[in-house]
């Protein structure tokens, strides 16, 4: 277990994961998602909920074997070999590097094309970078602070785009199911699933944990990352219809765009500026810390402030090299969103094998 002087509450920890991951599964997996299964992708939403508890009571088993230990310590401490954790260091650090320049990336682009469209991209980023560059260096438990403050907000602006729009959705419109058979649906599934297979953070977080992670917590925490998602799925069809909503680049935005309360209240889309980049700001923060954490032990030291300053810097030049948005949402749907849902299962799937032998051999000592 963590030492219960240091870290983070549980409370505090899940503030962050709504927050980074309600970005992710509320917004930017929607068009993949749509673009796929359309008038299914609320079925592909539902469908993964069985599957993912299961895959939580996986990680859960992972975390409870480790005793919440620094991951790859432990791998090193049960004599699995420096290659092997090493090997692991490389594919952490790659997977939170995307989760870190995906979002940065995609966080420009709105930026870019709905409220600062003559603002150069460098200055957005590098404005966007400096934030959580010190967010990162002041350590976890600020950027859990911050999103406690900022996550009640969130839920609020939320719940009232969701209310706001209820007489302008048609549910008829998710009906029928499995026009296209069950393809469409297994396809979604996929997109869905790399979106919320980055909760396998909190495996790499474990150790900034105070107290142990009950599986009903975790669980709990996951079926609302999959409600989170079927939320603005199922609205963005009822409000857009299937086709219309697959054309959509941003349709969580754009049901902002459709509130309107009696005849002089609207364009209050300016709130999911303050919805979009909370997200942002605790994706970006955490991804900087944790990287810096599997490199260096840490941002405060000299070598940790390198790394964390030379990441920040490469994310700013990765936002302004020549990507158009076409092909970074091709890049989302046929390359990031497997590779998340490929990389979090299998990396997960080998630790799970590890924390086995481990129970095996505990069990052999302690009986002689």
């Amino acid at each position: 277990m963590s030492n219960p002087n240091v870290g983070i509450r549980t409370f505090p920890m899940y503030c962050i994961v709504l927050l980074g991951l309600g970005l992710m599964n509320h917004v930017i997996v929607l068009p993949p998602l749509l673009q796929s299964a359309k008038r299914d992708a609320w079925i592909s939403v539902l469908a993964v909920l069985i599957p993912y508890l299961i895959w939580i009571a996986i990680m859960h088993y992972v975390m409870k074997q480790t005793n919440q230990q620094p991951i790859l310590d432990w791998v090193r401490q049960q004599r699995f070999g420096r290659a092997v954790s090493g090997a692991l260091r490389i594919i952490l650090m790659g997977y939170l590097f995307l989760i870190g320049a995906v979002t940065v990336k995609e966080t420009i682009n709105w930026t870019h094309g709905s409220y600062l469209p003559r603002t150069p991209d460098f200055i957005l980023s590098a404005a966007l970078l400096l934030l959580c560059f010190f967010a990162a260096w002041a350590g976890l438990q600020a950027i859990a602070i911050v999103s406690g403050i900022l996550l009640p907000f969130v839920i609020l602006f939320g719940d009232f785009v969701m209310s706001a729009n209820l007489p302008r959705k048609e549910y008829i419109l998710l009906t029928p199911m499995f026009e296209d058979g069950w393809k469409p649906v297994l396809e979604g599934c996929v997109y869905i699933g790399g979106g919320l297979a980055e909760l396998f953070v909190l495996v790499i977080v474990q150790h900034h944990l105070k107290s142990k992670q009950r599986l009903w917590s975790v669980s709990l925490l996951g079926a609302s990352l999959v409600i989170l998602t079927a939320g603005p799925v199922m609205g963005a069809i009822a409000e857009f219809g299937p086709f219309e909503a697959a054309d959509l680049r941003y349709p969580a935005y754009e049901e902002w765009r459709l509130v309107r309360i009696g005849r002089y209240i609207q364009h209050v889309d300016f709130l999911s500026i303050y919805q979009w980049l909370s997200g942002a700001f605790a994706r970006i923060s955490v991804s900087l810390l944790l990287m810096t954490e599997l490199a260096a032990g840490g941002p405060k030291g000299t070598r940790g402030k390198i790394w964390l300053s030379s990441l920040s810097l490469l994310f700013v030049i990765l936002v302004v090299l020549p990507i158009s948005d076409i092909q970074f949402l091709a890049f989302l749907k046929m390359v990031y969103l497997p590779v998340s849902l490929y990389t979090a299962t299998g990396v997960l799937i080998v630790l799970f094998v590890m924390a086995f032998v481990h129970s095996i051999r505990t069990r052999r000592k302690t009986h002689g």
